[in-house]
């Protein structure tokens, strides 16, 4: 392979990488189930109405007077590139909140599982519809290979009168443009160095 397909074939895969990387399974609950979600802790299910912000589904967590647990989650894994940047979305409806909270949560793993580091959108401490919660700009670490995208719910004491209702719809990943281009422009200036070394 000479060096201009090289390069070619370099700047395809960097931009095959990266767009192959935003693609959350399931992340509008429209299977009706938790396909490609895990959770964590009691009160998660799915559900229709309402509880959809968009097409038939969405994931409601119940916070019920007598539960043990104060952290639950669900939450999904998907490969992500070092040094690129990455905006991350859900929206987050609320209902009867009392004693517990919502947000937003982005874990950044390296290749052994472990944590680097972890970001938080806005808590959602009340009562509110379908709102667009983000986290925008985030950086991946150099040596992050998977995000772990999170829905989280915290009960800080159990509710004294109703149930409160944090339910999740339409999660989302998005790259932004301008790291597929560093990352074009890195693999390009990687390839050409190779090359000359290859030359002398």
């Amino acid at each position: 392979m000479n060096v201009k397909s090289g390069m070619a074939a370099c700047a395809a895969a960097c931009v095959l990488t990266l767009s192959g990387h935003a693609d959350l399974i399931n992340a509008g609950f429209e299977t009706g189930d938790f396909t490609g979600w895990s959770t964590f802790g009691q009160g998660w299910r799915t559900s229709g109405g309402g509880d959809a912000n968009s097409g038939l589904f969405g994931v409601v967590n119940d916070v019920q007077d007598t539960d043990a647990d104060s952290f639950r989650g669900i939450f999904q894994e998907l490969p992500v590139v070092g040094g690129a940047t990455y905006d991350f979305g859900v929206q987050i409806r609320a209902v009867n909140v009392e004693s517990s909270e919502s947000w937003l949560e982005v874990q950044w793993l390296d290749s052994s599982g472990g944590i680097i580091n972890q970001l938080q959108s806005t808590h959602v401490t009340a009562d509110q519809p379908f709102t667009w919660i983000s986290i925008e700009d985030a950086l991946a670490p150099v040596n992050a290979v998977t995000a772990s995208v999170r829905g989280i719910v915290f009960m800080s004491a159990t509710p004294a009168v109703n149930t409160d209702f944090h339910i999740f719809d339409d999660f989302s990943v998005v790259p932004e443009p301008g790291s597929a281009g560093l990352l074009i422009l890195g693999g390009l200036l990687a390839t050409r160095r190779l090359s000359r070394r290859r030359e002398s």
